[in-house]
């Protein structure tokens, strides 16, 4: 190497120090103003008598006020309740569906997994819109079926205790079903079989052998879905307020939107106490699950022949389908039915395709449509990108850097969407140069991002744990940056993952009515926010027409993708082929 090349050499080692540096301090300060900002407003609210904007002195008088109002605690004692009923029915249920698809020889096990994850990628609102149409006492379907056999009274309230407990444990099951999936496939079975060469049954073996050993597993899954149901809001703004039943979420909104003037004090101390249980519930989890092995190991490989369980499998094979009604067909037929139906419930009316016309041609509902097709591309891709990006740098870098990003995306997961927008509106409030973004589109766009960054990340993870690091490392023995290495290496191997997390996230934007509920500017309103007035209005067609219209698109979006992906894998094969060199000896093309 000659004195002018190493010269050279030196230079753009200083020059990718330096510019590696300067961007590592942006990346730094933007995690700083988008995650950890906004949430220094609940604090500053919470130990102010005021609104954070407000100059006044810090005091606990608010705090104080707050506590001491009966509704306070009516409503941690009902999120409470919610939180031990619906974890335990979510936990049990998830745990017993995925042993069966795991461990035994049920029919119609190898349905559940596909299922779970259908389930699980449907917002919870267009569940609990399906819920309503079906459950209402008014004109549910279920009701006018039991009146036309001649049931007096109806057969179920939806807007009661029960119904929340209903809905609320259906559509939190698919999570703890796959968060305990492969602790049930990873167990050694040898151990259920010696508890029936032993004389054992089926169930004792379940009970005493089986549940366990998969411990970890129940906890880290309990832990998880509680803290879900505590962040909850669709389920119990339009369910559970019916019935005056007001939990954490929706007491928030209650004191926001509700109240005039409007209590934001209260609003804030109760915010700040869900983050002090979400937090709390997020350490117990990594204490209780640090160094602890979802996996049983042994000297030898364990069996994995199903376990044989005889007549009871049709009774469990009969609970699949009852689940696969009750989460999805069920549901889903009342949305159809109900989009079809000129006035929803009056059979007598017959069945018309005018609200999917009028959701079309109307320009109040085109727009809505439009906005959140917009919000959904925008936001899923912004979503997606981000998630990518933090995830990235906390499993490759170490230090600061790694633990601080690995706290600022936390940060999503402790609030629930409503405190999240309750936040972000609060941080450009506070400063006077951020004030042009409240009320605008941008704003709720970026709440979305953020909202979703949870899902997204799950993607993310799975994505970067299938590279190796020596392709990354590769790169930058060639010459490359950090973040050259990102955009031109890793980015290009996880396109797929980063279509899946782009759709995925969209949806769950599309199906977001907490943020919106909050932060939607005047004369833009998603569909989302669009059909729940519509609901609140009683035209429950209308609003089924909307939700269905984005559903089909979403399907039809989705078909579309895995059709291009398919034929794209088809045309590499059949190039490969083409281009393939005929089998020769060596010596026949070296020289």
């Amino acid at each position: 190497m000659t004195a002018s090349d190493f010269e050279r050499d030196r230079r753009a080692s200083i020059r990718r120090s330096l510019t590696g540096g300067f961007g590592w301090t942006v990346f730094l300060a933007a995690l700083t103003l988008v995650f950890v900002y906004p949430v220094s407003m609940i604090a500053i609210g919470a130990f102010r008598d005021g609104l954070p904007s407000d100059d006044l002195p810090f005091t606990i008088g608010g705090l104080v006020a707050a506590f001491q109002d009966p509704e306070t605690w009516k409503t941690m004692g009902n999120s409470l309740l919610l939180v031990v009923v619906c974890g335990t029915i979510s936990v049990a249920g998830g745990g017993l569906f995925a042993w069966i698809a795991a461990n035994t020889n049920v029919p119609g096990r190898r349905l559940l997994t596909p299922l779970m994850a259908v389930n699980l990628f449907v917002p919870p609102l267009f569940h609990t819109l399906g819920w309503i149409m079906l459950g209402n006492p008014q004109n549910g379907l279920l009701n006018q079926f039991g009146r036309m056999l001649g049931m007096h009274g109806p057969i179920m309230n939806i807007q009661s205790w029960g119904g929340l407990f209903l809905l609320m444990s259906l559509g939190y099951m698919p999570f703890a079903y796959l968060l305990m999936l492969g602790a049930f496939k990873n167990r050694d079975q040898s151990l259920d079989e010696a508890a029936a060469i032993s004389g054992a049954g089926a169930v004792r073996t379940f009970f005493t052998i089986t549940i366990p050993s998969v411990g970890p597993a129940i906890t880290g899954a309990a832990i998880l879905i509680a803290v879900l149901v505590f962040q909850s809001f669709d389920s119990p703004q339009l369910i559970g307020r019916q019935a005056n039943i007001f939990v954490f979420s929706t007491q928030i909104f209650h004191y926001v939107r509700d109240q005039a003037p409007a209590e934001y004090t209260k609003a804030f101390a109760l915010s700040l106490v869900l983050i002090v249980l979400v937090l709390l519930l997020f350490l117990a989890q990594r204490w209780i699950l640090r160094g602890r092995s979802f996996t049983t190991l042994t000297g030898k490989t364990s069996r994995r022949e199903p376990q044989e369980l005889g007549p009871v499998r049709w009774v469990l094979s009969a609970l699949i389908v009852v689940f696969l009604l009750l989460n999805l067909i069920l549901p889903l037929f009342a949305m159809i039915l109900g989009s079809l139906q000129p006035i929803f419930g009056v059979v007598s009316t017959g069945l018309t395709f005018d609200n999917y016309v009028q959701m079309l041609t109307d320009p109040e509902f085109s727009s809505s449509l439009g906005l959140t097709a917009w919000l959904a591309v925008i936001g899923g891709f912004g979503s997606i990108a981000v998630a990518l990006l933090t995830t990235y740098v906390t499993a490759r870098r170490t230090g600061f850097i790694r633990s601080y990003t690995s706290f600022s995306v936390w940060i999503p997961w402790a609030l629930p969407g409503i405190v999240l927008a309750l936040a972000y509106m609060f941080a450009v409030l506070y400063v006077p140069a951020f004030r042009g973004l409240y009320g605008t589109a941008f704003l709720m766009t970026l709440v979305l991002i953020v909202a979703t960054i949870p899902v997204s990340s799950r993607i993310a993870e799975g994505a970067l744990a299938q590279l190796s690091p020596e392709l990354e490392e590769a790169g930058r023995t060639s010459g490359a940056g950090s973040w050259r290495v990102l955009l031109t290496i890793v980015l290009r191997l996880v396109v797929p993952s980063f279509l899946s997390g782009w759709f995925l996230s969209a949806l769950f934007i599309a199906g977001n009515l907490s943020v919106p509920m909050l932060l939607a500017p005047p004369g833009l309103q998603p569909v989302s926010l669009t059909a729940f007035q519509q609901f609140l209005q009683g035209n429950m067609s209308q609003g089924a027409a909307l939700f269905m219209i984005i559903l089909v698109a979403a399907m039809a979006v989705l078909a579309l993708a895995a059709g291009s992906m398919k034929l794209a894998a088809v045309l590499r094969a059949r190039a490969g082929r083409s281009g393939r060199a005929p089998s020769v000896p060596l010596t026949r093309i070296t020289p």
